[in-house]
């Protein structure tokens, strides 16, 4: 009786000790893995329901709990300490960051589900949108968008990544302001020397080149970004907007702004975990 008494105490105590660790059982090798696990997100002004409802998604389970973190890096450190299991992120920033840290690797999604990077606007700057879809159409029509998407994603160096390029001013010329977050790199981050860098900022570039605007970059956390937008301390943000059978999960967002079309697809569904 004594022996089954201590067995059921170790029993006991390795129950509790697994449940204080955030969900984390054994190693992570497959998106079953993730069943009932803390998965970190980055806030972006959505409900935390519609983030719970994505990841369930692209699991096939529910998660034990979503933590929402303010910085992409925050999340990331915290699954380096085993305080969420796991990091779900499109497939361009998971691959960022796995090339750079060895101690992360990348879980891939049984299904891929496509998503649009594009700018948003307020829902009354209808010439403002009109305006930069036209811009990047020009930039997709004569490939500098692909010459962008060559420096600043498929062939940016792992180290010694280029320092931020200042955007040309103009002078008496109309200011569009713009809100980078840093948290989805390589299309922003903040270089190594404090400043939003990276495929968006060099975008910005170009679109005011075309529309003969400038363009200020505004450091801003990607959960307040529409909330900035909307008081109209900024002008424009990036943000990436879900397609099929997905885009119902943040139809109610849809009506606070306008999109753009999208300058750069992706994919979501893929998990950043410790190796």
């Amino acid at each position: 009786m004594k022996n089954r008494a201590a067995f059921l105490g170790i029993a006991i105590l390795a129950f509790v000790l697994a449940s204080c660790s955030g969900g984390k059982q054994g190693k992570i090798n497959t998106l079953a893995d993730l069943k009932g696990k803390s998965i970190g997100g980055i806030s972006s002004g959505g409900e935390d329901k519609s983030r719970f409802e994505l990841v369930k998604i692209l699991i096939g389970a529910e998660p034990k709990d979503i933590i929402n973190f303010i910085k992409r890096s925050d999340a990331l450190a915290a699954v380096l300490s085993g305080k969420v299991d796991a990091v779900f992120a499109p497939r361009v920033v998971s691959e960022y960051y796995a090339k750079r840290n060895d101690k992360l690797r990348i879980i891939e999604p049984g299904d891929h589900y496509k998503i649009e990077i594009v700018m948003a606007v307020r829902s009354e700057d209808q010439t403002l949108k009109s305006d930069l879809d036209s811009a990047i159409t020009i930039l997709q029509g004569n490939g500098t968008l692909k010459n962008l998407e060559d420096k600043w994603i498929i062939n940016l160096p792992v180290i010694n990544e280029p320092a931020s390029e200042a955007i040309p001013k103009i002078e008496g010329a109309k200011t569009i302001y713009t809100g980078v977050s840093g948290d989805f790199a390589p299309l922003d981050y903040i270089a190594a020397d404090g400043r939003p860098a990276g495929f968006n900022v060099a975008l910005l570039a170009e679109i005011g080149k075309i529309l003969k605007i400038n363009f200020e970059v505004v450091s801003i956390e990607s959960q307040a970004k529409f909330i900035a937008l909307n008081s109209k301390k900024i002008d424009a943000i990036f943000f990436q907007i879900f397609g099929k059978p997905l885009d119902y999960l943040y139809a109610d967002m849809k009506s606070t702004f306008l999109a753009t079309i999208p300058y750069y697809k992706d994919q979501q569904g893929y998990f950043l975990v410790k190796k």
